[in-house]
């Protein structure tokens, strides 16, 4: 799809469509980053002796790791 196609489609398209066009794949992504987070908590909570201390890492570190992460899919 060349760079014309594109802007006659977002100059004429019904603004809910785009809307759900555009959102689909980032919440998508969103949901696969949250589920690998889930998954990851699991196995370092599992980890003897430094599983509390891998996880009280985890929990300081994720709202930074997801405002980059969301920053990075607003632009």
């Amino acid at each position: 799809m060349n760079q014309t196609n594109v802007s006659n489609e977002l100059a004429a398209a019904p603004v809910g469509k785009l809307l759900f066009k555009l959102a689909v794949p980032t919440v998508i992504a969103q949901l696969v980053n949250l589920l690998y987070n889930i998954v990851d908590r699991i196995y370092i909570g599992h980890m003897p002796g430094t599983g509390s201390s891998a996880l009280t890492g985890i929990g300081l570190c994720f709202p930074i790791i997801y405002l980059i992460s969301a920053f990075s899919a607003l632009i």
